[in-house]
């Protein structure tokens, strides 16, 4: 393993696991607030302490209903306050959480849940009508408990447990290496895994990625919290951190929802930030002063060489939009281009990339504060390993990942769990090389075009030069008939014909700056989005759906 920059050390608590953390907010941060969210219009408040209290009660209810030692308890729904409740209530009992993708349709629900073994289902009422065919359908889970209907009820009994002297709840010894949840990847190929995580795997991954970062005070939990990014990072870190959490429930409030939470920072995955860039500019121009705006930004960052930040005071009408301070978006889940990286750090917002992957918990390497390179993913996060193996002449191989962070296994999956871990290792199937010590991701193992010539092409590289061209909004290279091609989408409204035929002329003008193996021979276009996952990454095996 390459020789690590020495980090931004920023001194925390360590925790063994997480019924610790949330003690730890309980004491140290009490009448601090944990989270606000908004309910029939009202934003309510919730404090670290009654936080603490209601998953304890939770935590009693559960343990006094026989959930105990390992139960599957699965949880699907939008992101509330009574999904992370009920996340850490389930981990913290000693029993096993299945968090469940909203998005999926009943029959793939059905699967997971009978494949878990599932005996409970917490569930929003937004999903009633999917309970109810799901029973009709072969679902194995016998108990359902819906979170609006029946939350605040469950809640109060567990209180009354408590008072009337139950402690099933204080009792309960945790095993940090024993499996607490079975996250179920969405994938872009094939059937989802089951990726068996432990207490060790999250609070060690929390706390090593909160040290080596100064990450400025409150956000808005935007992503998904089934995913293991936005658990991580919209909740774990933030309640370790002491930082209050605006739980955003619905893409359509969004932006109001960030400018209500005034974050100092939102993690998100790119497409957000390519969206948020993209509408800023929209604005910029509607109002006709684009010219004005990129004359501030030559100007700012010629003050900037010099030592001057006027940032803050010349884009702070942009930055308004997002509540007023927005310092810092963390981006991950995918790569993230260059000219959104540069562009939002010319208007004061600093955006911290890195690489992570469900099986390691899910952060393995991060940029820091005073230390980004653009087109990397940064350094390996204290403690992880990260090796390449059999690189290529460019230095070019696979990642693999030693430490805490790595998984247990695939859930009933011993065949598969042994192709991917040996000795430890976590074979990432994830394509990638070290330069300066930084981390580099250039592509995925099963994307990897082999040329009839015996060279190799990693579409991720090309597809990240076509999309700095004007006009693209999603890009997909691929082999076809010994020919790479390249299918793209543009969201364009006007002129359609005479913008594709410009974004053909660049991409051919880009093909000049390419070894002529990796040239693009053949150009398609798209009148439909490329079909993606719910993590937004594009499935592979349907470009042509």
């Amino acid at each position: 393993m390459p020789k690590q920059i020495p980090d931004q050390h920023v001194e925390r608590q360590y925790l063994e696991n997480l019924k610790e953390l949330i003690a730890y907010g309980e004491r140290d941060y009490n009448q601090k607030l944990a989270f606000r969210y908004r309910k029939d219009n009202t934003i309510i408040d919730v404090t670290f302490c009654q936080f603490a209290e209601d998953v304890y009660a939770l935590g009693e209810y559960l343990l006094s209903e026989g959930y105990t030692d390992g139960t599957r308890i699965a949880l699907l729904g939008e992101n509330s306050y009574a999904w992370v409740v009920t996340y850490f209530a389930v981990m913290n009992t000693g029993n096993v959480l299945v968090p469940i993708d909203k998005e999926l349709k009943p029959a793939e629900i059905i699967h997971l849940l009978n494949d878990s073994a599932s005996a409970l289902l917490v569930h929003a009422a937004s999903k009633n009508a999917c309970v109810e065919e799901m029973k009709a359908n072969g679902v194995t889970t016998q108990n359902f408990l819906c979170m609006e209907d029946s939350f605040a009820e469950v809640l109060e009994k567990g209180k009354a447990l408590r008072q009337a002297g139950g402690h099933a709840y204080d009792d309960v010894v945790i095993d940090r290496d024993k499996m607490s949840a079975i996250i179920y990847t969405s994938g872009t190929t094939g059937d989802p895994k089951g990726v068996m995580l432990c207490h060790k795997n999250l609070a060690s991954n929390a706390y090593h990625a909160m040290s080596c970062m100064i990450i400025p005070e409150t956000t808005c939990a935007i992503l998904p919290l089934n995913h293991t990014f936005g658990a991580m990072a919209s909740i774990i870190c933030q309640l370790w951190m002491g930082h209050t959490i605006f739980i955003n429930n619905s893409l359509k409030m969004v932006l109001k929802d960030i400018q209500d939470a005034k974050p100092g920072h939102i993690s998100v995955v790119p497409l957000y930030v390519e969206s948020f860039y993209k509408n800023i500019w929209k604005g910029i121009d509607k109002q006709g002063k684009t010219k004005l705006v990129k004359t501030m930004i030559v100007i700012s960052n010629a003050l900037r060489k010099v030592g001057i930040d006027l940032r803050k005071k010349l884009f702070k009408s942009i930055i308004d939009n997002f509540g007023g301070n927005l310092e810092m978006i963390i981006s991950g889940g995918a790569p993230i281009s260059d000219k959104y990286m540069k562009g939002f750090d010319d208007l004061g917002v600093t955006i911290i990339n890195g690489y992570g992957i469900t099986e390691c918990s899910p952060i393995v390497a991060l940029n820091r504060n005073n230390n980004i390179r653009f087109g990397t993913v940064g350094n390996p996060v204290p403690t992880t390993q990260i090796q390449i193996v059999d690189p290529d002449e460019n230095g070019e191989g696979e990642i693999w990942v030693k430490g805490d962070i790595v998984m247990l296994g695939y859930y009933n999956k011993p065949e598969e769990t042994a192709k991917v871990l040996k000795d430890g290792w976590f074979n990432t199937g994830d394509i990638g090389k070290f330069e300066n010590n930084f981390l580099s991701i250039t592509g995925r193992k099963k994307n990897l075009i082999i040329l009839g010539n015996g060279k190799n092409v990693y579409p991720e590289e090309i597809e990240t030069l076509i999309s700095y061209i004007e006009n693209v909004t999603e890009a997909v290279v691929y082999q076809e008939n010994e020919l790479i091609v390249a299918e793209v989408y543009t969201n364009a409204e006007e002129n359609i014909e005479a913008v594709q035929a410009q974004i053909k002329e660049d991409i051919m003008e880009m093909n000049k700056s390419l070894a002529a193996y990796k040239q693009i021979k053949k150009v398609k276009f798209r009148d439909t989005e490329f079909v993606k996952t719910t993590t937004k990454k594009i499935k592979r095996n349907l470009l042509h759906v």
